[in-house]
């Protein structure tokens, strides 16, 4: 988003040492996708990794594939390909890092409890009109917002945004948005899918935030 370093600096926060939780185990017929320089994350059966947006590298060291991209995204199977069905359902999830110097962002860790409900009411409101003016941007309109928490997620602080978007008469597309500071970086964590499939994509999407894990902690 626009402007979020800015919107950012607003938390004023003191540091802790809270452990990151372990993987959760892998479930049968998903994939467990690494990227290079910031963690991991787990990918649905009924996902795929968006083409043309990243590079695979082998990781000699661990034995494993990375991907290596500033921005990786999942989509619903069979878009790579064209597949005409692959267009009934919609489903993203996009995992981004926007890199600045060290000290720009809180470390990876921070007390949640010392931010105040003011600081987070004028989060909120600069959040919600940088999502406005971003939307109208590419022609879509905020139908619904969610008050932003700050909550952990993983073991880890974030900055929680949930709103639900339309474009035209298309459906209504929810989206969960995920901010994780890290220093000298910001990882954002974004999960979208239309309302009326809320039954397809829910139980993974969910499974898929909880298996988020950040373990390049600068």
């Amino acid at each position: 988003m626009k402007n979020i370093l800015f919107l950012l600096f607003l938390l004023t926060t003191g540091i802790t040492f809270s452990q990151v939780q372990a993987a959760q185990s892998l479930l049968s017929g998903w994939e467990r996708v690494y990227i290079k320089n910031v963690g991991f994350i787990d990918m649905p059966r009924n996902m795929e990794v968006q083409a043309g947006t990243y590079q695979e590298i082998m990781n000699n060291y661990y034995n494993r594939i990375e991907i290596d991209a500033p921005q990786l995204v999942f989509q619903q199977k069979g878009l790579n390909n064209n597949n005409s069905g692959s267009y009934q359902t919609y489903g993203r999830v996009i995992v981004q890092t926007q890199i600045g110097n060290y000290g720009d962002f809180e470390p990876l860790s921070f007390n949640i409890s010392t931010v105040t409900p003011a600081e987070i009411s004028e989060l909120n409101s600069n959040l919600k009109q940088t999502t406005i003016s971003d939307l109208q941007s590419i022609g879509h309109r905020l139908i619904e917002w969610f008050p932003l928490r700050v909550r952990k997620i993983n073991g880890l602080p974030c900055i929680h945004v949930s709103y639900k978007r339309q474009l035209g008469s298309n459906p209504i597309v929810l989206v969960n948005y995920y901010i994780f500071q890290n220093n000298d970086r910001m990882h954002g964590l974004t999960l979208s899918y239309r309302v009326a499939e809320t039954t397809i994509w829910k139980t993974d999407f969910d499974r898929i935030l909880t298996s988020f894990r950040i373990t390049n902690i600068k």
